[in-house]
């Protein structure tokens, strides 16, 4: 019967461990994927504000005589 009892407790065990590398691994991949989309984003400002300036400088030479 104790052999039962430790064998039960030592496959809880493991997949108690498996559950929590499971969760870290996730836990890992959504900060990342933020961290990506926080990345895009910020190129994507930079991107719309170079375009902004390229715009404004293509205006001001048209203006010229």
């Amino acid at each position: 019967m104790l052999a039962i009892i430790s064998k039960c407790q030592e496959e809880l065990n493991l997949a108690m461990a498996h559950e929590h590398r499971v969760a870290d691994e996730y836990a890992q991949v959504y900060a990342e994927k933020e961290a990506r989309g926080r990345v895009i984003d910020l190129l994507h400002q930079e991107e719309t504000m170079w375009m902004d300036r390229f715009a404004l400088t293509l205006n001001r030479s048209q203006e010229l005589p």
